[in-house]
């Protein structure tokens, strides 16, 4: 991958995944999402990667939150406080109920550690537009106390896994560009720089 001589602040790096054999987002809009994980520098934890339930509601709240606060402290020109939940019922019950889009969660014996949203693209409307089907990985987070242990690594291999039984062509995931290890998570595992993002403040 072509280095970049500079860095551009306000800006969110597109990637795009292995080739893979609620409300559905469009190929023209951009959602971000960001990895809490980091390479794997202690003993791998032994958890099961599973579909989530209403169940696990709380647990992914609290994950949720985590995610949340790093958006917060790292762009708060774009991220502010809002009351909990961190997620409503309603909407982590519908991305469950969808065939489009589902909640990944690891689990261990200390409960949930991780979770990952998918959510698959509507296809594009243009008609210069190759035919394809994305899953976007929306968010992906590791609690605080487990990362470090390969988890976010099984979360994504789940993640693309479950890409491939509903026959996507890629999986794709927005990373903002404070997150630089996030971006290298994502690329260790096979991801390709796909479009940047630019913004300007008008």
């Amino acid at each position: 991958m072509t280095k970049r001589s500079r860095r551009i602040p306000a800006a969110s790096l597109f990637l795009i995944g292995l080739r893979a054999a609620v409300g559905p987002q469009t190929e023209d809009e951009m959602s971000i999402a960001e990895v809490i994980e980091d390479d794997g520098e202690r003993e791998p934890l032994p958890i099961r990667v599973r579909l989530a339930s209403l169940r696990d509601y709380e647990e992914m709240c609290s994950l949720f939150d985590e995610l949340d606060e790093l958006h917060r402290q790292a762009r708060p020109d774009m991220f502010r406080p809002f009351p909990p939940p961190a997620r409503t019922r309603e909407q982590v019950a519908q991305w469950l109920a969808q065939p489009d889009s589902t909640v990944l969660v690891a689990q261990s014996d200390e409960g949930v550690v991780g979770l990952a949203v998918l959510l698959t693209r509507a296809p594009s409307s243009f008609a210069g537009a190759a035919p394809r089907k994305v899953v976007e990985v929306d968010n992906l987070v590791v609690r605080a106390d487990q990362r470090g242990r390969r988890i976010g690594r099984r979360l994504l291999a789940a993640a693309v896994e479950w890409s491939r039984q509903r026959r996507a062509t890629h999986v794709e995931v927005a990373v903002h560009d404070f997150n630089r290890d996030a971006r290298r998570f994502y690329e260790s595992f096979g991801f390709a720089a796909s479009v940047d993002r630019l913004i300007l403040a008008a």
